[in-house]
């Protein structure tokens, strides 16, 4: 499903992208702070920065020119070597102790000095022997501010008093913002595969089933899914409980109950993230009222994505449409955003009144017009749409509808 010859092809095009972009902040090197970045350019992800967002315990190199490097663990080594795409990989010593007696000639490596606990100087050593051999420790090489964390920026400057370190987030959010064929082949198989398991699981609930067991069904069923690594978040919500709960709480299903379902599963670090919404039984006149308006804005923004859309123009209209069709006070920051490998799902570009940025084929984009109210509850049909070279394609393509239960 995703092969090392599509993985490859998205690692060159990946690389490619940062240096040009690298050129425009006229950096000499990037280094990757975040598992998100990592994952991004390897296509396998480090899995202690995974677990820990411990930004120095794995991070990749990329020079403007020479060859891309990686630092992580002898632990974790042989993994990101024979999975990855990073061919050259230098490690540091964890507390975790490799015999030699069983390894083949040019496997053993040589036991060295372990400590307690890991320490930022560790991996440190290793970047500074690998950036004065490529010439870079004087240089002006981009960070991901946001995910440094200061016991590791106070390491970086002291190792390294004559390089200038810039913030280089936005250059990763420009490069992620187009996805590759890759990219793409893993949204589709995680929102696909998260329809399917919702529409098998909901047809399912009875009246008097508690958040517990429906939210039992849908995940047992999820981690099980070929392809899916883990499940990012999954957000029920029953009757007027419409906020969100990472534990399933004290509800069970009622007749007239709406149901919102949003989740995101992951495929390879790619989360989805779709929503549907069911009813328990028919819906009250109010509970179509509001349906309807959602629908209606959502339908003519989903209509709307193809490539030279302005997003400011996508909003504007779907929330008027919104407005003008039962929901008149119904006001939101924005109706969509990208979507891809980060932690937060939500990711740039938004579909916001302020973007005036093109669509371009690549962008993936999570279109959403979700209603919260007191006493009311949440409705909410969330889907992934790809922009393509000449219209789009739907990753989600269930009908939008309250989709009725508990029979």
């Amino acid at each position: 499903m995703f092969t090392k010859t599509i993985r490859k092809k998205h690692h060159e095009i990946v690389v490619e992208r940062l240096r040009k972009l690298m050129v425009d902040k006229d950096l000499d090197a990037l280094i990757t702070c975040s598992t998100e970045s990592f994952t991004y350019i390897n296509t396998v992800p480090s899995v202690f920065l995974h677990e820990s967002g411990v930004s120095s315990l794995a991070m990749i190199v990329i020079p403007r020119k020479g060859d891309v490097f990686g630092i992580c663990n002898d632990f974790e080594k042989s993994t990101l070597q024979q999975e990855g795409l990073v061919e050259n990989w230098y490690d540091y010593p964890m507390w975790i102790y490799i015999d030699n007696q069983f390894a083949e000639k040019g496997q053993e490596t040589n036991e060295k000095e372990r400590t307690e606990f890991y320490e930022v100087n560790s991996s440190a050593l290793v970047l500074e022997d690998r950036l004065k051999a490529a010439n870079l420790d004087k240089s002006k090489i981009g960070l991901e501010f946001m995910w440094l964390q200061v016991p590791v920026w106070e390491s970086l400057q002291n190792t390294f008093p004559k390089a200038t370190f810039i913030d280089a987030e936005d250059i990763y959010i420009k490069s992620r913002a187009v996805k590759t064929e890759y990219e793409i082949e893993c949204l589709r198989h995680s929102a696909t595969t998260q329809e399917d398991i919702l529409f098998q699981t909901m047809p399912e609930v009875r009246i008097g089933m508690s958040h517990a067991e429906i939210l039992s069904l849908l995940k047992s069923r999820s981690v099980a899914a070929t392809g899916i690594d883990y499940i990012r978040f999954m957000f029920l919500s029953i009757g007027p409980h419409f906020a969100p709960s990472l534990n399933p709480y004290d509800a069970v299903v009622k007749p007239g109950d709406i149901l919102k379902f949003d989740g995101g599963l992951v495929t390879r670090g790619y989360n989805s993230d779709a929503a549907r919404t069911f009813i328990a039984g028919q819906p009250s006149p109010d509970q179509k009222r509001v349906n309807e308006a959602l629908v209606k804005g959502q339908l003519v923004a989903l209509d709307m994505m193809r490539p030279g859309s302005i997003p400011k123009d996508v909003f504007q209209k779907a929330m008027k449409i919104a407005n003008e069709n039962g929901l008149p006070d119904y006001h939101r920051g924005h109706v969509g955003h990208s979507i891809g490998l980060a932690r937060t799902v939500e990711e740039p570009p938004f579909l916001s009144g302020v973007n005036e940025d093109p669509m371009v084929p690549g962008n993936v984009f999570c279109v959403e017009m979700p209603y919260y109210a007191h006493g009311f509850g949440s409705i909410m049909h969330e889907d992934m749409v790809v922009i393509t070279e000449y219209g789009r394609e739907l990753l989600t393509t269930r009908e939008r509808t309250l989709h009725p239960i508990g029979d």
